[in-house]
């Protein structure tokens, strides 16, 4: 595998930093390819007669249909992952923990839970947050496109 593909693998990792601005990044796009395509698509007068308006609808409707779709499996994707993440054994790091490993803490110092925790199970906790965050955003954004697309459903693309 290149190095290429690897960091592209890694981006669109569910525990990725980057699926925190995914979904609304998508619905954005989409967002403005609609709205603008339907401008532009009245101004040229593309969509004259009935029979134009229909088609156009059906368009509009397909591309806001694949976009719900393709956030609701993201939204899936990430909350699968979190759960996952949530059911691995912190006791079983593939590397023993050092002393240095709790983050902010003193040698001598433990956390207020007594043991302090392991880099394995902080960084595990830190990519169970992203992904479990992640998911609600890309849910966020699959709702937001369903409510910004119901003008759709009952107006005309071009009044």
């Amino acid at each position: 595998m290149t190095g290429r593909s690897r960091t592209l693998l890694q981006w669109l990792s569910p525990d990725s930093p980057w699926q925190l601005a995914l979904g609304f990044t998508l619905w954005s796009v989409w967002f403005v390819g609609v709205y603008s395509g339907v401008s532009v698509a009245c101004s040229k007068r593309w969509f004259a007669g009935a029979a134009g308006s229909g088609t156009a609808s059906a368009a509009l409707m397909g591309v806001t249909a694949l976009t719900i779709v393709l956030l609701a499996l993201a939204a899936v994707r990430c909350l699968r992952h979190a759960h996952a993440l949530r059911g691995l054994d912190p006791a079983g790091p593939r590397r023993p923990a050092r002393p240095d490993d709790a983050v902010g803490q003193a040698e001598g110092d433990d956390p207020p839970g007594g043991v302090p925790d392991s880099a394995f199970a902080q960084r595990r906790e830190r990519r169970r947050f992203i992904a479990a965050l992640s998911a609600v955003l890309h849910a966020v954004a699959a709702v937001s496109t369903l409510f910004v697309a119901l003008p759709l459903l009952w107006l005309p693309p071009c009044l």
